[in-house]
């Protein structure tokens, strides 16, 4: 009874191709360089311009000293920090007593009038 309803499902399924996943990460590659290529408004990826000049003397000395600068101003931080918590917590903790207990009760009315 069953029979006839199984063998349609597997005839389908021999008529199916196989999914290249390579040739698909290609295409999607492709699309995704098109996208950054109509972005950039350039209707074909730059020509290789071969290897950078290099950067003059003062480039590299602006380069280094504020690399330097931003490492000072890590390295204070980080110090300040530290001592900003440290100042945070109290050191230690004084109490004076300004009257003994029971003293004031009941001898001052509402309004700080002696009653």
């Amino acid at each position: 009874l069953l029979s006839p309803f199984l063998a349609v499902p597997c005839r389908a399924l021999g008529t199916c191709r196989t999914l290249d996943l390579e040739a698909a990460r290609l295409k999607r590659i492709e699309a995704v360089r098109g996208q950054i290529l109509s972005k950039l408004r350039l209707p074909a990826p730059p020509a290789d311009a071969g290897p950078a000049p290099a950067l003059p003397r003062r480039c590299w000395a602006l380069y280094n000293s504020t690399r330097e600068l931003l490492r000072q101003r890590a390295r204070q931080r980080e110090s300040q920090e530290s001592q900003e918590s440290q100042d945070y917590y109290a050191k230690e903790l004084l109490r004076f007593p300004m009257e003994s207990p029971g003293d004031g009760e009941g001898h001052w009315g509402r309004w700080g009038h002696r009653e």
